[in-house]
């Protein structure tokens, strides 16, 4: 059986080699995902680090080496013979003598190895074909376009074929073979591992399993693939768990398969019980667990997941890295909900088998105001967030069992979730641990509360039904653009995780319409007694911040992750702002210019609100990008309509104290206290916008970059570190020099103000 060959020093190690190889493999060996790849091999136990405890991956490869690599990939019983130059002694000698007995190494005429030759392309490419050839009938060949194809000797012109037919060997980006080249040790890693992974050969050692049934009427088993199932218990006894039925839905990426049982009594239930596996094209299943009880006692529960051909295992938990500061905001008041429990990793040896990032459980209560036109607004009020788990090891078996325990509380919902993986969610432990330590100190802009339906966040006070623990489906926290941001940084798979997930909630939240490419404009769901008492707007209403983020992040994922499915969602929502003239959904400020209206109610509400200069500013930079990305000059004629609507109101968003207003009425006047952060973020982002399209740069934007910074200044505001940064790069340096030390960093715009997130209330 393969052992793991590798310590902490040499996962952190990763991270800051690069690999000398190709040009085309050069650009990949920065990116996490070979590191990735490195930690796969190296928990195989297929490539080991020196005593030192590096990798030293730019070094040369000896074919000695490189044979050693495959042996152990392939797991290839022990030989019985050497050859004359490979002694007993050497460290490589039982995987040469393996390797000899499975002919991948044929040696010369007289009987040597060659072990201490360096090893070339070629070398590799016929090594890698006789192991193909071992597992499979792997014989076909690729048509060479390679520049130097001609140099490629006669040994191995076939084996380049067919190892460029199945990808396990690549040319570099200007289309040369270099056959003769000697292929590094991080080189060599990445052919070993593509060989592994088309020979499905990092789960070898899992066979398949078949689900247990479950040990009586209070308990359901639901297989999740060939290696894993889960179980849910009722704890409290003398309550059946009762099978009612299945459906699927299928998403972009991932497709759920929803699970129903009866609680209690089948033919007078006291709730139900849905489990949902949401199973992503990455082979990582989210398992959502939802009781919603009706009676009046509290019972226990528990989301049990063995794991299989595991011995031991390890923790890593969220609260190791600190406590969240769950204080009191103006606007949302206290936030009770903090982070998931931690990452469980399933263990053989030392080599992790699986990962299970373990959720919380979540108590709440539904709560709904219905409306005379037959709208309604929903909430959650959340009553408890709760910790409860054992963990147990049976090394007879070979099982690791952990139990995530629920609380179901009487005339309630309680949710749990986990994320199942048989691979690891970070590629090593500092990525891990500087994720942790982020979600500590931003509780909340992560989503924590994740269920089937959509992630659960923070609403601010002013909801209606009215409780101070309003929680809500909220469009700017369901899509996914803080973890695209962190996946596009360093690749991480629990990331990826995180974006698909978000993809499928917006998909739920639409009613399938994301998928049907019909690209949604997104309702809110719940009411604002701000704007109730406004203007008599309630759920369901448009607002254009909200779904300006989502739009954004659905064009942002589609270009990361080559989505094609969702090219173009995002002009959908451009579209969207130019009907809004047509709609009669502005306040008019010129015959020729104008301002958006910040919401539009559904059905027949469709009285005008307000339109802020955040809102304002977002929606002109929105359709300036999609001017950028499909030349269609509407959008930019939209745009140029509500610059001049800003422009034209100027200097009356200018408060006696220096400040911004936040918003302009339907009849012109100003009101309400303007962010912080958010709408300096925005003019100074708005001015970069118009210098990538071509417009020039608005006088009127920097006397109120002027104005807003001069006040934060005078009044001891503190500014973010990415304002301070375009402040200076766009020349407004001497306005902040005094408190602020001079960086030549470049500002980081994906560092937003947390209030961008939500903004449904003053």
């Amino acid at each position: 059986m393969r052992k793991l060959a590798t310590s902490l020093s040499i996962i952190i190690l990763l991270l800051t080699i690069t690999l000398q190889v190709s040009p085309q493999s050069a650009n990949a060996a920065s990116s996490p995902s070979v590191a990735e790849q490195i930690q796969a091999l190296t928990d195989a136990g297929v490539l080991k680090g020196y005593d030192d405890g590096s990798l030293r991956l730019d070094s040369s490869v000896t074919r000695g080496q490189f044979i050693a690599f495959l042996a152990r990939a392939l797991d290839l019983p022990p030989g019985d013979s050497g050859f004359k130059d490979v002694s007993t002694g050497s460290n490589l000698y039982a995987e040469i003598a393996a390797a000899k007995k499975a002919r991948l190494l044929l040696g010369t005429l007289d009987g040597y190895a060659l072990a201490n030759d360096p090893v070339t392309r070629s070398d590799v490419a016929v090594m890698l074909d006789r192991a193909m050839q071992m597992k499979g009938n792997y014989t076909e060949k690729a048509t060479l376009t390679y520049k130097d194809k001609a140099k490629i000797g006669q040994y191995a012109y076939e084996s380049v074929q067919r190892m460029t037919h199945y990808g396990l060997i690549k040319g570099t980006e200007d289309n040369q073979f270099l056959p003769q080249k000697t292929a590094t040790r991080g080189e060599s890693a990445r052919f070993i591992y593509r060989m592994m992974e088309m020979l499905n050969l990092f789960s070898s050692g899992k066979d398949p399993i078949t689900p247990p049934k479950p040990a009586d009427s209070s308990e359901v088993v639901i297989q999740v693939n060939d290696y894993q199932y889960i179980k849910v218990r009722m704890n409290t006894q003398g309550v059946p768990l009762t099978y009612d039925k299945r459906t699927t839905d299928v998403h972009i990426r991932s497709t759920d398969e929803h699970y129903y049982y009866h609680m209690g009594n089948a033919s007078k239930p006291l709730g139900s019980l849905r489990v949902t596996l949401r199973k992503l094209d990455n082979g990582d299943v989210f398992a959502f667990t939802k009781f919603i009880h009706n009676g009046d006692n509290t019972y226990s529960a528990s989301v049990i997941v063995p794991f299989q051909q595991s011995a031991n295992y390890s923790l890593a938990k969220y609260e190791s890295f600190g406590k969240v500061n769950q204080k009191h905001d103006d606007t949302f008041g206290v936030d009770k909900t903090s982070h998931p429990t931690g990452i469980l990793s399933a263990k053989k040896d030392n080599t992790i088998t699986n990962e299970m990032m373990i959720g919380k459980n979540y108590v709440s209560l539904h709560r709904q105001t219905n409306y005379a036109n037959g709208e309604k607004s929903v909430l959650r009020e959340l009553i408890n967030e709760l910790e409860s788990y054992q963990v147990y090891t049976d090394t007879a078996r070979n099982l690791v069992t952990t139990h995530v325990n629920m609380s179901v509380r009487g005339k309630s919902i309680s949710e749990n979730w986990v994320l199942l993986s048989d691979k690891r969610l970070f590629a090593n432990d500092a990525n891990r641990d500087d994720w942790f330590k982020r979600t500590i100190e931003q509780y909340a802009s992560t989503n924590n509360w994740l269920t089937a339906d959509g992630a659960y966040t923070k609403l601010p006070w002013s909801i209606e039904p009215g409780y101070q623990m309003g929680y809500g489906r909220s469009i700017g926290r369901l899509q996914g653009g803080i973890y695209l941001t962190a996946y596009n940084g360093n690749k991480e798979r629990y990331y990826y995780d995180l974006v698909v997930n978000a993809i499928a909630d917006l998909d739920v939240f639409s009613g399938g319409a994301l998928t049907a490419k019909k690209n949604p404009i997104f309702p809110t769901e719940y009411t604002s007694t701000w704007l109730k008492n406004s203007y008599g707007t309630t759920a369901p209403y448009y607002d254009t911040r909200m779904n300006e983020n989502a739009a954004l992040f659905l064009k942002n994922v589609s270009e990361s992750l080559a989505i094609t499915e969702l090219e173009g969602a995002n002009i959908r929502y451009a579209d969207y702002l130019i009907q809004q003239k047509q709609l009669g959904n502005t306040i008019p400020v010129t015959p020729s210019s104008y301002l958006i209206s910040d919401y539009y109610g559904l059905g027949n509400q469709h009285t005008k609100t307000h339109a802020s200069l955040n809102h304002a500013l977002g929606e002109m930079r929105f359709l300036l990008e999609t001017y950028k990305q499909t030349k269609k000059e509407e959008y930019l004629k939209t745009a140029r309509e509500i610059k001049a609507g800003i422009e034209n109101l100027h200097p009356g968003w200018i408060r006696s104290n220096g400040d911004l207003w936040y918003q302009v009425n339907a009849d012109l006047s100003f009101a309400g206290s303007d962010y912080p952060h958010l709408t300096l973020m925005d003019l100074l982002l708005s001015q970069n916008a118009f210098a990538e399209t071509g417009i020039p740069r608005s006088a009127i934007f920097d006397e109120l970059i002027r104005t807003k910074t001069k006040y934060m200044i005078d009044n001891d505001v503190p500014i973010i570190s990415s304002i301070v940064q375009l402040l200076r790069e766009q020349g407004f340096g001497e306005l902040i020099n005094d408190k602020y030390k001079a960086s030549t960093k470049k500002a980081n715009i994906e560092e937003r103000p947390k209030d961008a997130l939500d903004l449904l209330a003053e």
